[in-house]
């Protein structure tokens, strides 16, 4: 699947800013609404590359579409929301490789595994700030 074209589907498409060397993080979304709870964890490597690519390595990956979860894309697009709109530009030419999640069978939902890849890609810019790992092209 070409998650990015999915992504810019009504966009245009802007140069992209370039990662040194790759990055691991865990992007997290436990958040409780009253009696409810929105709960996913996933751990994700991103590593610099000629152009967008996805791998998914999550052993879970049955399990999550069974709860009605659109995996891998919910996470890609939580990720891609921060990294396209980062200060510094946008950062694409990237390989993401989901590492693994965790899940819980009630309060798992792609709107909370969205949020899991929206705070990944804040400490994916944050980690590539930090250690000045950005170049710009």
């Amino acid at each position: 699947m070409n998650y990015l074209d999915l992504w810019f589907a009504d966009r245009p498409r802007p140069n992209s800013v370039r990662l040194k060397q790759g990055i691991s993080v865990t992007g997290r979304r436990v958040k409780q609404f009253g009696q409810r709870t929105e709960f996913g964890i996933v751990e994700i490597t991103v590593d610099p590359a000629e152009e967008f690519s996805v791998v998914d390595n999550v052993p879970w990956r049955n399990a999550l579409e069974a709860l009605g979860v659109v995996w891998p894309q919910c996470v890609v697009f939580g990720v891609l929301d921060v990294l396209m709109s980062a200060e510094v530009g946008p950062l694409y030419k990237i390989r993401i490789t989901l590492d693994d999640a965790a899940y819980h069978d009630v309060d798992s939902s792609e709107n909370a595994f969205r949020e899991a890849g929206r705070d990944a890609g804040r400490k994916i810019i944050e980690a590539a700030n930090r250690g000045r790992l950005i170049l710009h092209t």
